[in-house]
This record gives structure tokens, C-alpha cells and sequence, in this order.
């Protein structure tokens, strides 16, 4: 028996096994994919999750393939909105993100497993996990905790019962590198009409990752010309096409979605959630990485200190679901409410006319986005409010 399997070898997965490590604890990583693997992601990496990976001791080992980045534009609705961060975010490719979290999980003594998990059920004294490996072969693997960390489609979380079946219409994300680009700067730019988005992320003055947010009755119109699509949009909010007009894909183009991911709770027995397994918040204010990182480490705190006083295992994963479940659902308000805003053209230009009269404020939702700073969820949302009165 392991005394922890982690299905997903992503941020949150990895994280988690870094943070067992650190408490004495091996953990067993199952993952689909080998590594290193390109991700679907706007590869953006806020001042909060840079502080996790400090506490991971991987920022040092990270930052020399990271650009900094100081700020963000909101373009759209008639208005251009500048933003700066009071800490640094980085852009970085998920390939080497993920790559050395889970690189750095194995140094410290987790085993890797290339499978697909099939299948999670309870069986005293924990959980048993039906996995496929690429032979084809199928293999049961017991363990007294299992940390969930498979992504927005989460075999774990819709075996264990913890998964809810999306509503309304979905959103996708298509994308990828460009090169061609024109001007790019250290911000990053995100350029909206209505629920449509799309994101840049530069690593330099001409590269960036491109991530284009469609509807779901768009996405077999759009899938085709992404390319034309990213030019057209860039014409009418930015102004200023000539930025866009050379941009072309180098690699692969990646798709990914339905951008939707909700859970009735975060743990079941011992089986905790972390990452988008355990919920997805809108990309638009680009939390993932911070909420991965975050939810990993935590979610193995409360396994290291279940497996250290088992009497305590029910109130330590009780703790962590209570945690977990109100940072989410602070940071799916504040994302829904950034968004109500800069997808309406009345509501962005009176944020614009505020902003301008009051940039103090502004900053600490900013930094309340980034994860980065002591900051009263209340007075983010209050400040937030009136920045629309």
C-alpha cells in the first residue's frame, strides 16, 4: 500500500509531492502524460504563485527562463486601462514549469507512473485506483490518501461523486507561440468584446503566448483561422493592427476545453482535490498557477498531518476542505466580477475614469488577484464596488 498517490503530475500535483517530501513523506505520481509536455495555459505566473514556488525552493531554479512582467492592459469597449503589479509575475512555458516541479518532486523521492486513471473507489483503510498504463495493461493501486490533481476533467473527482455537470453555454480556448509580433512590452495584454477574449503573454518584443477565448457555437467557425480571427480582433480593440498582422504560429496549436470545472466538495474519505480538479475559475484574471501551486501544498500539509496523528485524519482533511473551498470561492468572486465589468463598455469606462482618479485603490485588487500581499477579502470586494459607482 502507498501511504499517498497523486493523480497529475502538473503543478498542483507536483507541488503537493514536494510538499510530502518535505514532511518525510514519498508519494507515488500518476500521470497520462510524459514529461516534458506542452500544456493548454496562457502561461502566466502571478507574484502569488511565485511566492509558492519559493516556499517550493524552485524560484531561484525558475526565474533564469522567466520574463518579468509589470503590469497588464485591459483593451476594449472603447477603453485602455494600464495596470501595474506591485510585484513582479513572470511569463514562463508550461513545458518548463511543469517539467521542473515534477522534476524536482522525483529528486526529493516521489515515483512517477505513466497511466491513465480509470477508476477511483473507497476500501478501508483508504482508496483503491484502477490505472491503464500505455501497454494497455491495467494495474490496482491501494493507498491510505489520494490527492486528485487531474486537471478541469478530473477522472477523481467525477468517480469519487464530487463532480457537477456544467451549465449554460462553454467556452474554449485556442492558441499557442507567435512570432511576428510588434511592440511587445513586459505587460501582458488582454484585448475583450463580451464574453470573447484574447490574452497575450510576451517573452519577448516580438513572441508571446496567444490564447483566443471563444463561445462554444464559435469554436468550429474559429478553429480553422485562429490566425485571422487574433488579426481581426486586434483591429477593433486595440487600433493598431499592425502589431498583429505578422503573427504566426511556431509549433503547435492547442485547444482546450469546455473552460468550466465545478465540484460539489473538495474531498471525499481521503481523497482530497487540488488544482482545477477541485474547481475552475475563469481564466480571464489568470489565477490557475497560484490556486495549483497553493492547493497542492496544502492539500499535502493535511495528508502529512492525518498520516502523523490518524486520530486527527477526519478534522485535518475537514480543515483543508474548509480552506480550500472559501479561497475558491473568494477568487471565483473576484474573477466573476472583473469580468461583469470589462465585459460591459458602460461599466469599463467608468472603472477607466476611476482608476485614473484613484490608482490606490485599484492596486490592492490587483494584488488580491495575484495572491500576492496581506489582503481582507472584504476590502478587495469593496474596493472593487466602488471602483463602478
Amino acid at each position: 500500500m502507498f501511504d499517498v498517490v497523486i493523480a497529475g503530475g502538473g503543478p498542483a500535483g507536483s507541488a503537493a509531492a514536494i510538499a510530502l517530501a518535505g514532511a518525510g513523506l514519498k508519494a507515488l505520481i500518476v500521470d497520462k502524460a510524459l514529461f516534458p509536455r506542452n500544456k493548454a495555459c496562457g502561461e502566466y505566473v502571478s507574484a502569488g504563485a511565485v511566492e509558492q514556488l519559493r516556499t517550493l525552493g524552485l524560484e531561484s531554479v525558475l526565474a533564469p527562463a522567466a520574463v518579468p512582467l509589470v503590469g497588464i492592459r485591459l483593451n476594449g469597449n472603447g477603453v485602455r486601462v494600464e495596470l501595474r503589479f506591485s510585484k513582479a509575475g513572470w511569463a514562463l512555458p508550461r513545458l518548463q514549469l511543469d517539467d521542473e516541479l515534477l522534476r524536482c518532486a522525483i529528486s526529493r523521492g516521489a515515483t512517477f507512473l505513466q497511466a491513465r486513471v480509470e477508476d477511483v473507489r473507497e476500501e478501508a483503510p483508504g482508496s483503491l485506483l484502477t490505472v491503464r498504463e500505455p501497454s494497455g495493461e491495467t494495474r490496482v493501486l491501494q493507498a491510505r490518501f489520494v490527492i486528485g490533481a487531474d486537471g478541469a476533467q478530473s477522472v477523481v473527482a467525477r468517480k469519487c461523486g464530487l463532480s457537477v455537470a456544467p451549465r449554460g453555454e462553454q467556452r474554449f480556448a485556442l492558441g499557442g507561440h507567435y512570432g511576428g509580433l510588434r511592440d511587445l512590452d513586459r505587460f501582458v495584454e488582454m484585448f475583450v468584446e463580451g464574453s470573447s477574449y484574447f490574452a497575450v503573454n510576451p517573452f519577448d518584443a516580438a513572441h508571446a503566448n496567444i490564447m483566443v477565448i471563444v463561445r462554444e457555437k464559435d469554436l468550429s467557425a474559429r478553429k480553422n483561422d485562429v490566425d485571422q480571427f487574433i488579426r481581426e480582433r486586434a483591429r477593433a480593440l486595440s487600433g493598431n493592427a499592425a502589431r498583429f498582422a505578422g503573427a504566426r504560429l511556431e509549433g503547435k496549436r492547442i485547444a482546450v476545453g469546455p473552460l468550466a470545472h465545478s465540484t460539489r466538495g473538495v474531498t471525499a474519505g481521503n481523497v482530497l482535490l487540488a488544482g482545477d480538479a477541485a474547481g475552475f475559475i475563469d481564466p480571464f484574471t489568470g489565477q490557475g498557477v497560484y490556486l495549483a501551486l497553493r492547493g497542492g501544498i496544502a492539500a499535502a500539509r493535511a495528508v502529512a498531518a492525518a498520516v502523523a496523528t490518524p486520530s486527527s485524519a477526519p478534522a485535518a482533511i475537514e480543515n483543508y476542505a474548509s480552506e480550500l473551498s472559501s479561497e475558491m470561492r473568494r477568487r471565483g468572486k473576484l474573477a466573476r466580477i472583473v469580468r461583469t465589468f470589462t465585459g460591459s463598455a458602460a461599466l469599463s469606462k467608468r472603472v477607466a475614469r476611476n482608476v485614473e482618479r484613484n490608482p490606490e485603490r485599484v492596486q490592492i485588487l490587483i494584488d488580491a488577484i495575484a495572491g500576492c500581499g496581506p489582503v481582507a477579502p472584504a476590502l478587495a470586494f469593496g474596493n472593487l464596488v466602488r471602483l463602478v459607482a
